[in-house]
C-alpha cells in the first residue's frame, strides 16, 4: 500500500514538473513574433500602414513606401521578442526581378545596406508607428542578416498581431537613386505567436 501512494505521489509530481514545463515553454514562445518566410514586394509602391480611415498618411513617419520595381528572395525569416526587444533576421538572394532601366534583373543593382522595419498598429484606428533595426550590409548576392534590439512602442506590445515586418534600403552606393533610401522591397510572411498563431 505505501508502495502505491509513492507511485500515485511520484506520478503527480512528474505530472506536474511536464505541466509546468509545458507553461514555461507556452509562455516563452507566447512572447514572440516570428515570420517564417520573407518575400519580396511584387506590387511596386505598395503602402503599408495607411490609415484605417482612408485619410492620407504621412511616408517614412506612419507608413512605408515600395520600391518602384518588384524584387524577390530565395529564403529567410524574422523574430522580435515582445518581452526584450530582441530582434532577428535574415534574408537570402535579395534581388531585382524587374527594374525600370532593365539592366539590373536579378541583382541587388546600388543598394549596399537594409535594415528591418517593424510597422505596429498596421490596420487599426490611428496611425501606425514604425521600429528600425540599425541598417545592415546587403551582399551582392542579395544576403543580409541582424542580431539586436529595439525599443518596441506600445502599440508593438499591445496588439501583436497588427505588426508588419518590412525590409528597407538603408544605404544605396549610387547618389542619384538616395530617393530610395527608407522603401521597403521584401516583407515577412507565414507570421506566428500572439494573435497571430
Amino acid at each position: 500500500m505505501r508502495t502505491t501512494r509513492i507511485a500515485a505521489r511520484s506520478a503527480l509530481l512528474v505530472g506536474g514538473l511536464l505541466a509546468l514545463g509545458a507553461t514555461a515553454h507556452a509562455a516563452g514562445n507566447g512572447n514572440k513574433l516570428v515570420w517564417k518566410r520573407i518575400g519580396g514586394i511584387t506590387v511596386p509602391n505598395g503602402v503599408v500602414g495607411r490609415h484605417a480611415d482612408g485619410t492620407p498618411c504621412d511616408i517614412g513617419v506612419d507608413c512605408v513606401q515600395g520600391t518602384p520595381a518588384s524584387w524577390t528572395t530565395t529564403d529567410g525569416s524574422a523574430e522580435v521578442n515582445l518581452g526584450t526587444g530582441r530582434v532577428e533576421f535574415s534574408v537570402r538572394g535579395l534581388v531585382l526581378s524587374a527594374d525600370p532601366s532593365f539592366s539590373n534583373i536579378g541583382t541587388t543593382s546600388f543598394i549596399t545596406m537594409v535594415k528591418g522595419t517593424l510597422v505596429c498598429n498596421d490596420t487599426q484606428p490611428g496611425s501606425a508607428e514604425l521600429v528600425d533595426t540599425d541598417a545592415v550590409p546587403l551582399s551582392s548576392l542579395g544576403n543580409a542578416s541582424f542580431r539586436g534590439h529595439v525599443d518596441l512602442p506600445v502599440s508593438c506590445t499591445a496588439e501583436p498581431g497588427d505588426t508588419v515586418f518590412l525590409i528597407r534600403i538603408a544605404d544605396v552606393s549610387d547618389p542619384d537613386h538616395d530617393d530610395l533610401i527608407d522603401d521597403w522591397n521584401a516583407f515577412g510572411a507565414v507570421r506566428s505567436g500572439p494573435d497571430g498563431d
